[in-house]
């Protein structure tokens, strides 16, 4: 191949074409002798017409003035542009290094010891220890990306949690990221990833959590992930989906580990990095677990409210916690058999406005349509702050309504509504009891929103005389929309599970999804007489808990991801990301408020095993927080704060 030298500026030009380079003239200059095929000459614009003596001149000064500075600039494009390439291939074949469990000498285990068989799949630890973490702690980076696949197991306890630990200084701080998974989103197809922030306290503060779109939820499936973290930005990746862009500087080096909660597997894990110094490891560090034990079985489901004399209570069955210090000591009662348990399934315990404590609920738990063993509510009274009862009292419903025609049937054939929840009292001093029940085919309205149908309508049951007698079962979706020549249009058949708060004589309801992704929430602005159509949040939650405090801030507590707890300030209309409290995966306890902007928190334990499982004669005990809330967390609170 043809090629001309320039030694002057280092570098040969390439004839890239079969037409030979043309012979060097004397008297020419290096761009002239190369050619137009190879250089446009820089030539001034004359008009057509015999150029006079001085332009000739000008343009002649002007070539030889040119030159070198052309020279310079091909130099320079030349040179850029082998920079620019090595670059590019430098960060796209940047080489990736293998990372294997091996003897384990290189890794610091929080929990039990993980394993590794012989295909290098790297596993959980061996025994039941549901949350554990392991931390490669022979480097440490500050840029880093690193590919793993993963895959998720179905535990008995039907929720888990894979990921990786990035930039964590020790066991307790740095960035998880994690792909949380549990019954209802495996049901929904709904495939969720999470990035947070550990900071020591037992917590994990999301930065996101997002819904990924395009990836499919399952257990038993590898996914592929790659998480790149790249000065404050951090990226993710699951099987070539990108699933969360965040931008954040709280931890900027350190560690790279995994993390998980039930069961799971990583394999073919990889990295590359910037290095930076080792920290010294913390030998002490373990996982916090902020959740103290209460003595009560977790099952039934617990609920609870501070007595018209300020004590804490509360129940489970026939079972009743007091607390005369704001939940931090406890004091166990039993409760009258005729007032047949408390549960937030069908019982409840509330303290009204004007100071009456009252235990309400449906007969065996139900509202029956057709006058079957169940057929209304019931109401007991305690004069003395619970620790003794009224006979309960008939609280029948009102006959001025008609039922809604698409119940679902029982087994002895009866349609029934659940009580679900606590109660809620508005400004005007309003009762509503939520409720979940099933809704089947409708004939009546043989459109594509309902023809062929069975889901869930979330309802409400409303008192205006302070519990006495109650309304028909009214609909938290009321959409607007009517055709009338086929039907209205009915609500959605995905609500179930609601609470709520009232702020004045507004409502707020957050209910959980059937086959949706996120929360749906439902407003009504006369004590819960009408309601506006549902509309759908941004964040998961199944199994809630709700309250307001004193303070106008608006507690979620709800099952997946793990045990997790959202803030509003703003009455509802924005929440925030969401904090991991606790990994257990269920929930619908207590939610109270035991001083200003502290609460407690009561949710199911799952550590003896599946918690519906009544055949069990070994019933796990009930598990409580307390933490307060700040204006941009909640922080854990310990028995003596």
């Amino acid at each position: 191949m043809p090629r001309e030298r320039y030694p002057k500026y280092g570098w040969t030009l390439v004839q890239l074409n079969a037409t030979p380079a043309p012979r060097p003239r004397p008297g020419r200059s290096h761009l002239e002798n190369v050619g137009s095929k190879y250089f446009e000459p820089v030539r001034t614009q004359w008009p057509m017409t015999k150029r006079p003596q001085h332009a000739r001149s000008q343009e002649t000064a002007m070539k030889q003035n040119m030159q070198p500075v052309v020279m310079h600039l091909i130099c320079a494009a030349v040179v850029l542009g082998i920079m620019t390439f090595a670059a590019a291939k430098t960060r796209g074949d940047a080489r990736m290094n293998d990372l294997v469990l091996g003897d384990g000498s290189q890794w610091k285990y929080l929990g039990e010891q993980w394993r590794e068989d012989e295909a290098r799949v790297i596993q959980h630890p061996a025994g039941r220890d549901l949350h554990s973490r392991a931390l490669y702690v022979n480097k440490a980076f500050s840029d880093v990306t690193v590919e793993f696949e993963y895959k998720a197991g179905y535990l008995e306890g039907g929720a888990g949690s894979a990921g990786l630990i990035l930039r964590a200084p020790d066991g307790g701080h740095g960035y998880v990221v994690h792909f949380p998974w549990g019954g209802q989103t495996l049901r929904a197809k709904n495939f969720w990833a999470g990035l947070a922030d550990l900071s020591g306290d037992g917590y994990l503060r999301h930065l996101r959590f997002d819904l990924v779109s395009g990836v499919p939820a399952e257990t038993d499936r590898w996914y592929r992930v790659k998480v790149q973290a790249i000065g404050r930005r951090i990226r993710v990746w699951v099987d070539g989906f990108q699933a969360l862009d965040v931008s954040d500087a709280t931890h900027t080096s350190g560690f790279i580990g995994l993390t998980g909660y039930g069961q799971y597997r990583f394999r073919n894990i990889r990295y590359s990095g910037t290095e930076v110094t080792v920290p010294q490891w913390d030998g002490k560090a373990k996982i916090r677990h902020p959740a103290t034990v209460l003595p009560l079985p977790s099952n039934p489901v617990n609920q609870g409210c501070i007595a018209p004399n300020g004590d804490v209570i509360i129940a489970s069955d026939s079972e009743l916690l007091r607390s005369t210090d704001g939940a931090r000591t406890w004091q166990k009662e039993q409760l009258p058999k005729h007032l047949m348990g408390i549960s937030g399934m069908g019982n409840t315990l509330f303290t009204t406005s004007d100071g009456r404590l009252i235990a309400i609920g449906a007969m065996g738990g139900f509202i029956s349509q057709d006058q079957g063993p169940n057929h209304a509510f019931y109401m007991s009274q305690s004069p003395d702050s619970g620790k003794t009862w009224s006979e309960t009292k008939l609280c029948p419903l009102k006959d001025d309504f008609e039922w809604p025609s698409n119940l679902s049937k029982s087994v002895s054939g009866h349609r029934y509504l659940g009580p679900w929840g606590p109660l809620v009292e508005t400004a005007d001093g309003s009762l509503l009891r939520f409720t979940l029940g099933g809704t089947g085919f409708l004939p009546g309205y043989p459109d594509i929103q309902s023809w062929g149908s069975h889901g869930c309508l979330a309802r409400v049951f409303r008192s205006t005389d302070r519990g006495q007698t109650w309304s028909g079962p009214i609909d938290i979706d009321q959409p607007v929309a009517h055709r009338k020549e086929r039907g209205s249009i009915q609500g959605s058949l995905d609500l179930t599970e609601t609470n709520a708060v009232a702020m004045g004589n507004t409502v707020m309801t957050m209910t959980r999804p059937v086959y949706g992704a996120g929360m749906w929430q439902s407003w009504s602005h006369d004590s819960g007489a009408t309601w506006d159509a549902a509309a759908r949040t941004s964040f998961p939650g199944y199994a809630c808990s709700m309250t307001r405090t004193s303070s106008g801030a608006i507690v979620l507590a709800h099952r997946f991801p793990g045990y997790s707890v959202n803030i509003s300030r703003d009455g509802g209309r924005n929440w925030d990301a969401g904090t991991i409290i606790d990994w257990q995966p269920w929930g619908q306890g207590a939610l109270i408020e035991v001083e200003p902007d502290v609460l407690l928190v009561t949710y199911m334990n799952t550590d003896l095993g599946d918690w519906h499982n009544l055949v069990k004669t070994d019933i796990s005990p009930l598990l409580s927080q307390r933490f307060r809330i700040t204006q941009d967390r909640i922080v854990p609170l310990g028995p003596d704060d």
